[in-house]
């Protein structure tokens, strides 16, 4: 259509010829030629931008460029923009919006500037510029007629949509049915989406087998199960619950399931809304509602194997025992639970089940469930375990008091011992309390063992030394070091020593006693010296085995702790355990050279075995005969013939071979077998074998367990040495991991 922009007056009795640049050509009547402005023109070669008509005169003649030249303001850029979309020019639209900073813009301009079809091109530009009818017009006067319809599905119109796909696309009008129902039913008009989901169905393909129908089977059956889902819910808004509800449990989907439910249960349907809930998965919900709305136990009863929820489980089991008086089944459901305290107040006051109720407490230790069990005991006079329930439900006084009361104080200490966790033979600082009435209680009754005892837990170290110095018995007296051990009292351990040496009934007691004082004080340097003299009567009484067991329980004790092991300490060892593997060497190792010289090792000091010294002598004298060490023989032989004690001990029978041997010196040469050297494990220096101390850097050797002889580095491995070594058996070990590197810079100091 022709638009009027302006009117321009014509010179009397002219003729028009032509314009030109905004002017009139026209011929008078004097047959001239007249130039006329025209007023549509009027400015618009103007350079001036304050001028506004000009920009206005240019943009009506759609002189673009003229006009965006001349204009000022982001409106006159939007105006030449619009212009240009409508005269068709993309390029000096872009420019236009690039300059306004319209990404958008430019980027969806950029997407169509190669479109030369004009119907699809005016499309796109009715489309940008929000003029849909106009697009889709254009579009289905195109040919691509299909850009109107995806254009009304982009926009999520769906009934322009589907009206256009009904004669387009018809394959695409069940996708379309359901996007339209879906939007309908987020809008809240579920009459309309339940039409739009049933045309939104689709047919399942059929054909040959393949990949591709398989594939295409899947899609559809996809589709048609987000149809019937929708099916579902609005079956169940429109009120055909029992329909929805059928549609939702045939399609087996946890989803659909739960929508439904909740559906269900905003509108007050909770039967129908605990089926769903049990069909999506949620057997909890599904069994709150059938408790509390419905009161159909039956169906929650069915669900409690897939409960794990306490507070289900709960509600349950009180809604049987309230409602049902069910009390069998309440206890189950309350033993699921886990709640012990109602198990246990089922079993006391509706099942008469004590017996069961005190195996839950015992083992849940429940203070509340504990109480209620002790007040039906006292009911029924079993005192004994109302006083232990008592003590689990923290009721200690009132325990004690009962157990006094009726003679159970047994049960009230078992009870206590039980609930209290006691370190080192003492209780926490919270409990002492507990166990000064129970060491009380037995200092009433005269019974100072068992009060000493409590008095020790209840860390009141005077009162439990006092009672078991009274008692004076060997328990009672190890139990006494042990106290002054724990309590660390220079005053205690002083009234103890003073005990021991019988400075207070003048009886004194064994040494033992003083060695375990030391060791429980930690002062190892004097429990080593006592442990010797321990030993050294030990061994005077002859019992070597008892000695040499306290000699190693106290060097092994000094090796734990990284304290020297004192030198008296080690030789005593030495010498004990010498003595005590000669039978070994000779039975099953067969060294008969040996084992003559363990025994020449005990006679040279057989001032430490007098309780046995004329049969080690003996035994030596006639070893050393068999072995031929005739030296050794004569010595000891006249040592024994000389001392008339060691003479009347002998039988006859060796004292005769004794007296012989003597006799016959001088008769033939007398010596022993020169011994082997063996080097020295930390200076390398030759040493006799059975020599355990080195001439050379003065050192005390290492000692075999099993030969008796001084070890040799390169021989011996550590693992060898931890082999042999036994608690029975203590080898003076070095530090063999000592390498050689080190060994040689030891060799160096003594050079």
């Amino acid at each position: 259509p022709t638009t009027k922009l302006a009117s321009t007056s014509l010179p009397h009795r002219s003729t028009p010829l032509c314009v030109y640049k905004g002017n009139l050509y026209c011929q008078t009547a004097a047959s001239s030629i007249a130039q006329v402005p025209l007023s549509s023109h009027k400015l618009i070669y103007s350079n001036s931008k304050r001028d506004g008509e000009s920009f206005i005169n240019n943009l009506q003649l759609n002189r673009l460029p003229a006009a965006l030249a001349l204009a000022t303001k982001p409106e006159q850029h939007q105006i030449v923009a619009k212009r240009a979309l409508h005269l068709l020019d993309i390029e000096l639209a872009i420019r236009v919006y690039r300059s306004l900073n319209q990404p958008t813009l430019v980027m969806c301009l950029e997407k169509i500037r190669h479109i030369k079809e004009k119907n699809i091109l005016l499309g796109h530009i009715s489309m940008i510029s929000g003029n849909f009818n106009d697009a889709q017009n254009f579009f289905t006067r195109s040919s691509r007629p299909i850009l109107a319809l995806e254009m009304r599905r982009d926009l999520l119109q769906w009934e322009h949509a589907l009206h256009l796909a009904k004669t387009m696309a018809v394959d695409q009008v069940p996708h379309m049915s359901k996007e339209y129902a879906q939007q309908l039913e987020y809008r809240g008009e579920y009459a309309k989406a339940l039409d739009h989901y049933k045309g939104g169905k689709m047919a399942i393909p059929t054909g040959h087998q393949s990949a591709e129908l398989d594939a295409e089977i899947g899609t559809v059956n996809t589709h048609n199960a987000a149809c019937d889902g929708g099916l579902a819910r609005c079956m169940v808004r429109t009120g055909s619950i029992r329909d929805g509800v059928q549609v939702a449990q045939g399609l087996k989907d946890v989803t659909v399931a739960l929508e439904c439910a909740k559906i269900l249960e905003s509108m007050n349907q909770y039967e129908e809304a605990g089926a769903m809930y049990e069909a999506g998965d949620q057997p909890e919900k599904a069994a709150t509602l059938y408790i509390t709305e419905t009161k159909n136990l039956k169906a929650a009863g069915r669900l409690l194997p897939k409960i794990t929820s306490r507070n289900v489980l709960v509600m349950y089991a009180k809604a049987k025992e309230h409602q049902e008086q069910a009390y069998g089944e309440a206890e189950a459901a309350y033993t699921q639970a886990e709640d012990w305290d109602n198990v246990v107040r089922l079993k006391v006051e509706r099942q008469n089940d004590l017996h069961g109720a005190y195996k839950i407490v015992r083992k849940t230790r429940s203070a509340d469930a504990a109480s209620m069990v002790a007040a039906m005991c006292r009911k029924k006079k079993e005192y004994g375990p109302a006083v232990e329930f008592l003590v689990l439900a923290k009721k200690t006084q009132d325990a004690f008091e009962l157990a006094d009361a009726h003679n159970c104080m047994i049960n009230f200490e078992e009870a206590l011992i039980g609930q209290v966790q006691i370190k080192d033979g003492v209780a926490p600082p919270a409990n002492r309390e507990d166990f000064m009435l129970v060491a009380q209680h037995y200092d009433s009754k005269k019974k100072p063992m068992q009060a000493g005892q409590y008095y020790e837990v209840a860390a009141s170290y005077t009162n439990a030394m006092d009672r078991f110095m009274t008692v004076n018995t060997e328990e009672s007296v190890g139990r006494a070091v042990e106290v002054a051990g724990r309590a660390r009292s220079d005053a205690l351990t002083n009234k103890l020593i003073d005990f021991l040496m019988g400075e207070v009934d003048g009886e004194a007691k064994d040494p033992s006693y003083i060695f375990k004082l030391y060791m429980a004080l930690g002062n190892f340097e004097k429990a080593a010296k006592t442990s010797v003299i321990i030993a050294t009567k030990s061994q005077e009484a002859g019992n070597y085995r008892a000695a040499h067991k306290s000699l190693v329980e106290t060097a092994l004790v000094l090796q734990e702790k990284k304290i020297r092991i004192p030198a008296d300490l080690r030789r005593n060892l030495m010498l004990v355990h010498s003595y005590l593997i000669v039978k070994h060497i000779v039975a099953p190792l067969d060294d008969m050279d040996n084992a003559t010289r363990m025994l020449l090792r005990v006679a040279r000091n057989i001032r430490k075995f007098p309780a046995h010294a004329a049969t080690i002598l003996t035994s030596t004298i006639l070893q050393c005969v068999k072995v031929g060490f005739k030296s050794s023989a004569y010595e000891y032989a006249c040592i024994v013939i000389q001392n008339d004690k060691y003479k009347a001990e002998m039988n006859d029978k060796h004292k005769k071979k004794v007296e012989s041997l003597v006799r016959k010196r001088g008769k033939e040469e007398m010596n022993d077998p020169q011994e082997q050297n063996t080097p020295c494990p930390i200076c390398d220096a030759p040493v006799p074998e059975t020599v355990l101390d080195c001439g050379n850097c003065k050192n005390t050797l290492p000692m075999c367990v099993v030969t008796g002889k001084h070890m040799v580095l390169e021989a011996v491995s550590y693992t060898h040495l931890r082999a042999h070594e036994t608690p029975e058996h203590l080898v003076c070990r070095l530090l063999l991991e000592k390498k050689k590197k080190k060994k040689k810079n030891i060799r160096e100091i003594h050079k």
